[in-house]
């Protein structure tokens, strides 16, 4: 096989012991993949293999697993992307099915960003250490489906019923969700998250209102409650403590090095939607989720994104697509350029991708941004990571 070209400076490999990926690499020969393995230390192991079957050809900087744009250390903010497209899940194994949620790392602060069906393999991910192969978050379904089915067991018991049950995982889950809005594609991936049901798990949600209702009172009316749901939300085992956040508002986030500064403001989507600004140790990431443009809130796309490190952001159509979608409360292609080229950030990662995009669409969007703006674009998929 004929190597020559390839370069991974872009991959990064994931660290975890025991893992293997296959990852696209940034100028690799055509047809080519390389398959990473992360040993104990972060230590790993390339080799190359011929992809004939999925037909993918990964010559495009867009497939590069991550993106390092500074020195590995503690002083960086680390993006993973769990959930990548926007409006439902679907079952594409190239970009993945999982709808939006993200998380970033500031030193000891855990931020998860969303809760769409992302939220699933990060929770199987974060409880990974105590279960055996093969356990999947069905295992959660399966024991509420017959323990609930067994005569005498009552609904507000369960909590406490799913804490014993999965005990013997290694927990202490901390995290900080934000969320965008609470439409279901970001907010019904809680229902499997594991840690949920944990005693040991703290999570401290930071928002603001949605149609007037805070996220908990979102959680508690239509999460977390039957018959949506058989466990209410005030008998979850986990610890959940809220913060309001008012449009506009700038607040901080504590971690074990300094405190990373956060800037939200509304967005143009139906029901609220709110993009982020987060400002740590020199680095700035902005994240903007669902909106459309063509609305006065367009200007703050642009503060968010003005000079960012990174930008994250929502680009589900294509200019042909937009236009049978206008008022879907979706931006443009087109649009995202123009946004970009006023912003001016360094690196933009689009995410939110159509449900019916293929890998071509969604490879083409992000193409479309960068010429038109002149600024380093590449699309998030799902697995991905940026270390800014």
């Amino acid at each position: 096989m004929d190597t020559r070209g390839a370069v991974w400076n872009s991959c990064l490999a994931k660290e975890k012991e025991n893992t293997c990926w296959y990852i696209p690499v940034h100028d690799a020969g055509e047809g080519m993949l390389s398959k990473l393995s992360t040993a104990p230390l972060g230590a790993f192991l390339v080799a190359w293999e011929a992809d004939d079957a999925s037909g993918r050809t990964p010559t495009t900087k867009e497939d590069a697993m991550a993106h390092v744009l500074g020195q590995d250390g503690p002083s960086q903010i680390i993006v993973r992307f769990y959930g990548v497209r926007g409006s439902f899940p679907t079952g594409d194994a190239r970009i993945g099915g999982h709808t939006t949620c993200l998380t970033l790392r500031f030193g000891s602060q855990f931020v998860i960003l969303d809760t769409g069906s992302g939220m699933i393999d990060l929770g199987d991910e974060l409880l990974s250490p105590a279960f055996p192969p093969g356990t999947s978050v069905n295992d959660v379904e399966a024991f509420m489906r017959v323990w609930l089915s067994e005569q005498g067991h009552k609904a507000e018991d369960l909590g406490a019923a799913l804490a014993d049950r999965f005990q013997s995982c290694n927990g202490g889950v901390r995290a900080t969700i934000i969320t965008s809005h609470v439409h279901g594609d970001h907010l019904y991936g809680i229902q499997a998250f594991k840690p949920v049901f944990r005693p040991d798990t703290r999570l401290h949600f930071v928002g603001a209102t949605h149609d007037g209702l805070t996220v908990p009172e979102v959680m508690e009316r239509f999460v977390f409650a039957p018959p949506v749901f058989p466990v209410p939300w005030k008998f979850l085992a986990s610890t959940r403590t809220h913060r309001q956040i008012e449009p506009g508002e700038r607040f901080t986030l504590e971690t074990d090095r300094e405190d990373v500064k956060v800037w939200m403001l509304p967005m143009n989507h139906p029901n609220q939607a709110y993009g982020y600004r987060f400002e740590w140790k020199g680095k700035v990431v902005a994240i903007t989720m669902d909106h459309e443009h063509g609305h006065a809130y367009d200007e703050n796309i642009v503060k968010l994104a003005s000079e960012a490190d990174l930008w994250v952001t929502e680009a589900q159509y294509t200019d042909e697509q937009y236009a049978k979608c206008r008022g879907f409360g979706h931006i443009s292609e087109s649009a995202a350029a123009l946004q970009a080229k006023e912003a001016k950030p360094r690196l933009i990662y689009t995410a939110h991708h159509d449900p019916n995009a293929g890998y071509d669409t969604v490879q083409q969007i992000a193409r479309t941004i960068e010429e038109a703006a002149g600024v380093d674009t590449r699309f998030a998929w799902q697995g991905s990571e940026v270390r800014v």
